[in-house]
């Protein structure tokens, strides 16, 4: 879970998918001196057994999910049309235990560049309509539900990160005439999937991987298929 993420404000871990309640953070108004976070680093008071820390091992590939906002690229009557743009999608990893000043900080590494989704009127509708597909618009299902259908990306933890508690920074840039969006969140890293398998055993949490997920299953026309069985949701 990110940080403050079981304030009753935002009711993210029981609130509907989608509904963030406020929980945005932009970097409006001077985006260089901005705090980069939406709170200082707080491990003991943001997580709680309701909204766990991450725990992650050298090497694993990470999903996120998210929902649309309306932010894909579609043609229309689906969403604003083609020209809704995806600008930037960056993953960083921060060096010490402090968090950073402001979104240029030299503490910042990145460690992904998730991509940036197709979008514009040079792309054909069939492109633009292809799932999977890089950067943050990847929501087979945007046209059935453009607010709140699941978009997802992934990234993979360096496997030459020292093992310990980290604190992980996302930042997008929907447009370039808009400032970024960030979210901060810590995560316990450890150096195999055995030993990140036994932490969430002994916290009472499933090792069960969404990578595993994405491996197995396809996504044909937008939908995600399992053999002959479509699986929904």
């Amino acid at each position: 879970w990110p940080r403050d993420a079981g304030n009753p404000r935002f009711d993210l871990r029981y609130g509907a998918f989608g509904t963030q309640n406020g929980y945005t953070w932009r970097l409006d108004g001077h985006p260089w001196s901005k705090a980069l976070c939406r709170g200082p680093r707080n491990d003991g008071r943001w997580y709680t057994d309701q909204t766990p820390m991450a725990a992650y091992y050298l090497g694993q590939k990470v999903v996120i999910t998210h929902p649309a906002n309306n932010h894909v690229a579609a043609p229309r009557p689906c969403g604003w049309g083609p020209d809704n743009p995806d600008t930037e999608n960056l993953m960083f990893v921060v060096d010490g235990d402090e968090d950073p000043c402001c979104i240029n900080s030299t503490k910042l590494i990145q460690i992904m560049d998730m991509g940036v989704s197709p979008y514009g009127s040079d792309y054909s509708d069939e492109v633009l309509m292809t799932y999977p597909k890089v950067g943050f618009q990847n929501a087979p299902k945007f046209c059935e539900d453009e607010e709140d259908s699941m978009g997802t990306y992934n990234f993979t933890i360096p496997t030459d990160l020292k093992p310990g508690r980290h604190t992980f920074v996302w930042k997008w840039i929907r447009d370039p005439a808009v400032n970024p969006f960030t979210t901060c969140w810590e995560a316990d890293v450890f150096a195999t999937k055995a030993e990140r398998d036994a932490h969430y055993l002994a916290t009472g949490r499933s090792t069960e991987d969404m990578w595993d997920f994405y491996q197995i299953h396809n996504i044909v026309d937008g939908v995600i298929m399992d053999g002959n069985d479509i699986i929904t949701g």
